[in-house]
């Protein structure tokens, strides 16, 4: 995040303000708000472990992708899979 800042001139907390204006939310908020929308889509679409997911979309810690994706979006990412796993596949034999 400092190196955003950096780049573009401003301090720190006029950037998380001007940020939060515009998005509604911190850019920590926004940035984990970007990974877990990937890995609804990598859940719903692939067959790749929960791990490989969590690294997929920027998190090392697996333990923490699962807290911070149960907190967010209400299931567990194996919920969220079983739950939504085969949805799009079915959407696009309809279609």
């Amino acid at each position: 995040m400092s190196s955003l800042i950096a780049l573009i001139k401003l301090p720190e907390r006029s950037f998380q303000r001007r940020f939060r204006l515009v998005t509604g939310m911190t850019p920590l908020e926004y940035v984990h708000t970007l990974s877990l929308e990937e890995a609804k889509h990598l859940l719903e679409t692939t067959t790749l472990p929960i791990e490989a997911i969590a690294e997929q979309v920027g998190y090392e810690d697996a333990a923490f992708f699962g807290r911070l994706f149960l907190r967010k979006v209400q299931l567990s990412a194996p919920q969220y899979r079983r739950r939504f796993g085969g949805l799009r596949e079915a959407l696009m034999q309809v279609g």
